[in-house]
């Protein structure tokens, strides 16, 4: 069996289905069926249970399918390895990111990268938090540049690029009416309990972001007024500059605004930035320098707190 057929099991036992993992490899189901019952045979044991529209690995599949997808990576890092040492700089990677604000984070990094590596491709995948690190542990993505509401429980084989702080963006015409409190910062700040009535526009549910505005809230014994929720800081925005409401945005999705005022709250709130990777990964020269963008990007917004 060659290296390409390894994907037809796994692909078998993502979908539980001989019907829709041949739709998702573009086979006819007849081929798929015939080429595991063949396989089966060979083996003389049962990789699959079948049950009534489902289709479910014996112990036996389940070692197959985690040596095919060894094998499978090992394939991949042996063609990046050998790319590296021709000096080609092609290949590819996966990365995984936030929708919106991991958007941004990727925006300012792929720029450098693809100068250097214009011919290396980046598949990028757009999940919340939770779902991400589901894939990383799958092994179905390479890295996800991941926010995390503590930076208690990191996830294993990672790395931490940065505390950001989430500042609270307030229309400019009820700022008035709030107690902010001005200092020699660059901006004023606030305490979470004086928001008590304050509409706020907050992420949906199981986000990070999410996470963080309900933490900081509890903290203070405070039930928020939610008024809207979305996941989208750039049309959260907008409706902070329609006086929808308040929002909290991380810093580095701050946009200079003449109707939106900026602060930080307290108790602060803040998430924690980390780049983290599948099990067993070993990042490549074009990867590493990856990386090494990811933290440049992160070091240069802590710097600019200062």
């Amino acid at each position: 069996m060659d290296l390409h057929q390894l994907k037809y099991v796994i692909e078998i036992a993502n979908m539980h289905s001989i019907s829709r993992a041949a739709e998702n490899l573009f086979i006819s189901q007849s081929t798929l069926s015939q080429f595991l019952t063949k396989l089966e045979g060979e083996l003389g044991v049962s990789l699959f249970e079948r049950k009534r529209n489902d289709m479910i690995l014996t112990p036996a599949g389940k070692e197959y399918v985690e040596v095919c997808k060894r094998m499978l990576r090992e394939k991949n890092e042996l063609y990046n390895r050998l790319s590296d040492m021709a000096q080609s700089k092609t290949g590819s990677f996966s990365v995984g990111i936030t929708p919106q604000w991991g958007s941004v984070a990727f925006s300012h990094i792929v720029g450098d990268f693809y100068e250097a590596y214009p011919n290396v491709q980046v598949a990028v995948t757009e999940e919340i938090a939770v779902p991400l690190i589901r894939l990383l542990k799958e092994g179905k993505i390479d890295m996800g540049i991941i926010p995390l509401a503590d930076n208690s429980s990191l996830p294993p084989d990672s790395i931490l690029l940065q505390a950001e702080e989430l500042l609270l963006a307030c229309p400019k015409s009820r700022a008035a009416s709030l107690p902010f409190v001005y200092t020699k910062e660059k901006l004023p700040s606030i305490d979470v309990a004086d928001l008590k009535d304050e509409p706020m526009i907050f992420s949906q549910n199981k986000t990070t972001i999410r996470q963080v505005e309900d933490r900081c809230f509890a903290a203070r014994n405070v039930t928020p007024k939610i008024v809207a929720e979305i996941n989208s800081h750039p049309a959260s925005l907008i409706m902070v500059e329609q006086e929808i409401g308040s929002t909290f945005v991380p810093y580095s999705c701050m946009t200079p605004s003449d109707k939106v005022v900026y602060a930080h709250t307290i108790p602060i709130a803040q998430w924690f930035v980390v780049i983290a990777f599948r099990k067993g990964f070993t990042p490549r020269q074009s990867e590493q320098y990856f990386i090494s963008l990811a933290r440049k990007f992160f070091e240069q917004q802590r710097a600019e707190d200062m």
